[in-house]
């Protein structure tokens, strides 16, 4: 029942303009009947604890992964609250400033060089919500916007792979003791980044990226004074994104608590009286209108959705399914990797940990840390940038599978291909 459930919620989401019904109201009941009908009919649910699928209440397993959820998604609230914050100051106007870009396909190859690089520091999610707010400033036609936000959820996937702190997926393994720094880069910043490149280049051959750039009237050109003060805003913007990683690192706390202190801390900066002086006003309650609440609550209710095949044990069942029948560990990560686009790929990589028992930075852990990052560029809701980006910009599930899912399907497979032969070329 509960897989009919997300069954049909999946598709109200998918065809959310044939329906009429909005993906956010669509992903909220989906969570909420799923867990309702758990509680409801009492069933068993369980857990895993050192490999062991452990039974436990429903109630209290809802409130686990509440917790789970809400981690991610406060995250998310503060990273959007820090790029509201620095977009009030005209900060992503000064980038679109000092690139100087004056060609379509120009454009498509720094960003996505930039959402590569920026994924594997920032992670992915951040990534995509910087470059929305920076798309927003440059290209002035949604239609023609959607095909680079396609590759920029290509490029912030790929590069978040590499990296240990880039995607939570990857972040699962190294802190499981999976992997190592060192050798998570040396292993998957090639495929990675061929991934990305091959991507781009069959994007760039697509007649939409012909032509200069039209200058967006919508935002006027800054003086050199605003250009001066948008870009000091954005560098104070990035490197307290940029200490996340760092307090996690030295004081031990998590991502969501290290993102609101920045916040905090900015927060300070702009109120404080020096651009109080410049901008008049300038209030708390300003800074936020910008937060978009309906992709929050789409987040949430994807999540929660997920989480409830999580704990009846069909997405670990799954994949001991897969490993049994599947004569290879390399078709099977292959698998995960598609699967991954359909379905969150947290759950899968917590599986596969709990599943597999190789020693650290095994051949296994870094196939598993590239599917589970690029895989999930087939589909719109398989990553976090992919549904941050389908939220803030409401870009249709169906038009994303026509345009860009060949794209990504074609560079997915060709960092596979490489990482399959790798061995004999080291």
């Amino acid at each position: 029942m509960i897989i009919l459930i997300f069954i049909i919620g999946y598709l109200f989401i998918v065809f959310e303009n044939f329906f009429s019904l909005n993906k956010t109201i669509s992903s909220i009941l989906m969570s909420v009947i799923c867990w309702s009908i758990i509680i409801f009919f009492n069933k068993s649910v369980y857990d895993l604890d050192q490999y062991l699928m452990i039974k436990k209440d429903p109630q209290n397993l809802l409130l686990l992964h509440l917790g789970k959820a809400s981690e991610i998604i406060f995250f998310l609230i503060g990273t959007m609250s820090i790029v509201s914050i620095i977009d009030k100051f005209s900060a992503f106007d000064a980038l679109k400033e000092l690139l100087h870009i004056d060609t379509k396909r120009k454009l498509l190859w720094k960003i996505s060089f930039l959402s590569f690089f920026l994924s594997a520091i920032i992670d992915n999610l951040t990534t995509s919500i910087v470059l929305i707010s920076l798309l927003r400033k440059i290209i002035n036609k949604c239609k023609e916007r959607l095909y680079y936000l396609g590759i920029v959820i290509i490029s912030a996937n790929a590069g978040g792979v590499w990296s240990p702190i880039g995607d939570i997926t990857t972040t699962m393994l190294w802190i499981s003791k999976k992997v190592t720094t060192i050798q998570l880069i040396k292993r998957v910043f090639i495929p990675s980044i061929l991934c990305m490149l091959i991507s781009t280049c069959i994007a760039s051959c697509m007649s939409v990226f012909d032509g200069p750039i039209k200058q967006n009237r919508e935002y006027k050109n800054l003086s050199k004074k605003n250009i001066q003060i948008g870009f000091h805003m954005l560098k104070i913007g990035i490197f307290l994104m940029l200490l996340v990683p760092i307090y996690k690192t030295i004081i031990g706390i998590p991502p969501y608590m290290g993102i609101m202190f920045s916040l905090g801390i900015l927060l300070c900066i702009v109120l404080s009286k020096k651009y109080r002086n410049q901008y008049s006003y300038l209030n708390i309650n300003e800074l936020f209108q910008k937060l978009d609440i309906s992709s929050i609550l789409f987040f949430f209710g994807i999540l929660l959705s997920v989480s409830s095949l999580e704990v009846l044990g069909i997405l670990y069942h799954t994949a001991n399914w897969i490993n049994n029948v599947v004569p290879t560990w390399k078709i099977t990560t292959f698998l995960f990797g598609l699967i991954s686009s359909i379905i969150d790929n947290v759950p899968l990589v917590a599986a596969s940990i709990s599943m597999f028992y190789y020693s650290i930075d095994h051949e296994l852990w870094h196939f598993i840390a590239y599917v589970s990052g690029t895989g999930g560029s087939l589909f719109l809701i398989g990553s976090a940038s992919g549904v941050a980006v389908m939220g803030m910009e409401k870009i249709s599930f169906f038009w994303y599978v026509k345009k860009i899912s060949w794209i990504a399907l074609i560079g997915y497979i060709s960092g596979f291909i490489y990482l399959l032969l790798e061995q004999f070329i080291f």
